[in-house]
């Protein structure tokens, strides 16, 4: 097979491409300039990867970050791009990782101008000094950026996403900010019943949350909020700039990291927007701000036998243990209104029998050498397996008839495209079913049996009320993975759910 027969387009916008042009504008005339040279060249083309929400880092461009595992699976002979640059050009690092992988798979790369064989030293070298090129014209791009960004600040533009409380406004061109009465006259609330009044974070955002008041991107005030508004200078009048710095994804499964910069980093200035609170009003609560920090009361022993194991099914935090001689030892949610608590015995009671249920269960089955049900669903597993890998067979076999079809002019490129599309849809589907059934598989397969924690459940049964939390802790996170609890309104008497994951097949 020639690298003609399997072309993967790969589409993205640049900084080179003109502004007022949308993304979606420039994707699809550049799709279009990319058909017409497929057209030219005899190229069949197989996917087109679109690169709607784009980034500097590889990983933050979730379209290239699929097209290099399709590579990897050997799902394409060539990649067709309107120039090199638009592969990637952000850090030699990013840029060492996509040749690499189009290297190591023989995957040509085809502009309008040029093709481009990775084996071929000349190739490879061209296309290695384009890079290093592409990348000294986007780090002397960013060099502009920031040294605009900080001429803006320092003249007391506001550049960045409006705070609560303002909107977006321009003077003579530049950005600035508005008062918005309606969230402005809570923040001024904020402050009041902070400084003034003397209540805490926690007790504003409540208050707020029962006048009926919402944040912009919540449906509830929390005490993170409030303190954010509370440092925030710039309803007092200031521009604050680069107080934290941003953390590029070094992994796919990466969340947005960003870490605060220390003060002497700061850019600060005046804004020429109207302020909301007066100055004395934002330094004294600075200095209340201060005051009140508490510094953490934990003093290394652990008292919650379920540390790092119990968590709310409906926010998805960790339960917390927290006792008060009213209530006892309870569990109960950080999230306010989220979750009930209920007392931390009837937790541990829920488990143990659970425990001793599944040790008389395991028991038995032991000696009767019974077949477990998680026996029964791996053979399940594995005869889908077998369907899915014929079912995959098939269609791949229709991938290829399609190509035929093209050659012998039955289907034109468009119509090629389509069937080809509606293939590549089912064959991602099945190989998506066929990677769960086989993680799944592995997961039954390379977990112990729970007949091999008989000992650590007849321990923990028989030596439980002497043993510390700490040592609970410790055995239960060898039986368990995780345990997930919920209580609503309706379950009275100190009834709950909860949902064991063993670490264990059973």
């Amino acid at each position: 097979m020639t690298y003609k027969n399997s072309v993967a387009v790969y589409l993205r916008k640049s900084r080179q491409d003109p502004d007022d042009e949308s993304i979606e504008e420039t994707l699809a005339r550049h799709e279009g300039i990319l058909m017409e040279t497929a057209k030219r060249q005899n190229l069949i083309v197989t996917a087109v990867y679109k690169e709607v929400v784009s980034g500097d880092g590889l990983f933050t461009r979730p379209e290239m970050v699929r097209l290099l595992q399709d590579i990897e699976n050997d799902k394409f002979t060539a990649v067709l791009c309107v120039a090199i640059d638009r592969l990637g050009r952000s850090s030699q690092k990013d840029g060492g990782i996509i040749l690499e992988t189009f290297q190591e798979h023989n995957v040509f790369i085809i502009t309008p101008q040029k093709t481009y064989d990775l084996s071929d030293e000349i190739d490879e070298q061209s296309v290695e000094m384009q890079s290093f090129l592409a990348r000294q014209e986007l780090k002397s791009i960013k060099r502009r950026l920031q040294a605009g960004t900080r001429a803006s600040v320092a003249d007391g533009y506001h550049i960045c996403e409006p705070p609560y409380g303002y909107r977006r406004a321009y003077v003579d061109k530049h950005p600035t900010l508005e008062i918005y009465e309606d969230e402005a006259k809570v923040i001024r609330m904020v402050f009041d019943m902070y400084v003034n009044q003397g209540l805490g974070s926690q007790l504003i955002a409540d208050t707020l949350n029962s006048m009926g008041y919402k944040p912009r991107k919540n449906d509830r005030f929390s005490r993170t909020t409030i303190r954010f508004y509370l440092q925030n200078p710039t309803y007092a009048g200031k521009i604050v700039w680069n107080r934290r710095r941003h953390i590029k994804k070094k992994l796919p499964t990466d969340k947005h990291k960003t870490v605060p910069n220390s003060e002497d980093k700061w850019i600060v200035a005046d804004g020429i927007h109207k302020a909301i609170i007066p100055q004395e009003l934002f330094d004294a609560a600075q200095e209340i701000r201060l005051t009140r920090t508490h510094p953490p009361s934990f003093t290394g022993e652990l008292k919650n036998p379920f540390a790092g194991l119990i968590y709310c099914k409906n926010c998805g935090f960790a339960m917390q243990r927290q006792f008060s001689k009213k209530s006892g030892d309870r569990m109960l949610c950080a999230t306010k209104g989220c979750n009930r608590s209920v007392g931390t015995k009837y937790i541990e009671d829920y488990v143990l029998n659970s425990i001793r249920q599944t040790l008389k269960d395991c028991t038995s089955a032991v000696e009767n050498n019974v077949q477990s049900e998680t026996q029964k669903q791996a053979e399940m597993i594995r005869t889908n397996i077998k369907d899915i890998k014929k079912e995959l067979t098939s269609l791949n076999n229709q991938k290829s008839t399609l190509h035929d079809l093209l050659e012998k002019g039955v289907y034109d490129i468009p119509t090629f495209l389509e069937r080809g599309n509606i293939l590549n849809d089912k064959l991602q589907s099945a190989e998506k079913i066929l990677k769960e059934k086989q993680e799944q598989l592995t997961d039954i397969e390379t977990a112990p049996p729970i007949k091999e924690a008989i000992p650590i459940m007849e321990q923990l049964l028989t030596e439980y009320e002497t043993l510390s939390p700490y040592e609970k802790n410790t055995l239960y996170k060898r039986l368990f993975k995780r345990l997930t609890y919920t209580r609503t309104k309706t379950q009275k008497n100190n009834t709950f759910t909860l949902n064991i994951e063993w670490r264990y097949i059973l």
